[in-house]
């Protein structure tokens, strides 16, 4: 009886150590995948960086190049957290930085503490998904160059019917924006002449119904800002400039810029 309970506690304990040494290598499998999906997914972050640089450049909106600054912030550092991941997670032959068996079960089973190549995994994700929403506003709301068609009274002398217009042609609809603002620079139309916009008035008046202000009194050197209202349901925005000068000043628009814009 002695020997059959020692035979049975053999095999026990052969059971025991082989039921071990499977669950080991399941465990060091499962490590190794983890590591190894982990690795491909850090390359697959530095693509997607690499896809959305190329995302933007197809569908670049314009305007001023200082509202990209989050844009590009944001996807260089997806790209450098992609890249460190890549550094940091390299597998090499089945051992990882010559940890072996045990040491990498150990540390697969305490593996709920996040360590640095997951942090960077998950900073390349975070600033990835931040460089697209950053992009994206840009195209929404971003500042948008606005198109005039000039037309009228040149030179201006104040005189009655001495008026000059500017239409705000209509935007594409991804460029529609709540507010323009219009800056405008009188000078004197003939360069050798005596100055006169120094003491020169203009009045700027929105003839579109829904444009405010409806009326402005600038100096000759002027940025004012219009709420355009909706302008999905008409042709665009129509204004119209006049001066108020000296007698036998003759006048002309030497420039103007006109940007779209959201509050």
């Amino acid at each position: 009886m002695r020997e059959r309970h020692g035979d049975s506690d053999q095999a026990s304990a052969h059971s025991t150590g082989d039921n071990n040494l499977v669950v080991g290598r399941v465990n060091t499998l499962s490590q190794i995948f983890y590591e190894r999906a982990t690795f491909a997914m850090g390359w697959a972050f530095l693509v997607l960086a690499a896809a959305l640089a190329g995302y933007a450049v197809a569908n670049w909106p314009g305007g001023s190049r200082k509202q990209y600054v989050g844009f590009f912030a944001f996807l260089l550092l997806a790209a450098v957290a992609a890249v460190c991941h890549i550094g940091v997670r390299k597998p090499d032959s089945g051992h990882s930085g010559g940890v072996g068996p045990h040491a990498r079960r150990q540390e697969f089973r305490k593996g709920a503490r996040p360590r640095l190549p997951d942090l960077l995994l998950i900073a390349a994700l975070v600033f990835s998904l931040l460089s697209w929403w950053s992009f994206e506003n840009v195209v929404r709301n971003g500042e948008v160059t606005a198109t005039f068609d000039v037309h009228g009274s040149r030179p201006l002398t104040g005189a009655p019917g001495s008026v000059l217009t500017m239409k705000l042609v209509k935007p594409d609809r991804a460029d529609l924006r709540d507010r323009l603002r219009l800056t405008l620079r009188i000078g004197e139309d003939d360069p050798d002449a005596p100055a006169c916009s120094h003491k020169t008035r203009v009045d700027l008046t929105a003839v579109t119904a829904g444009v405010t202000p409806h009326e402005a009194d600038l100096p000759a050197r002027s940025t004012t800002d219009f709420a355009l209202g909706d302008l999905t349901g008409r042709t665009g925005a129509v204004f119209e400039i006049r001066v108020r000068t000296d007698e036998g000043c003759a006048l002309r628009l030497v420039g103007w810029q006109g940007i779209l814009h959201n509050d």
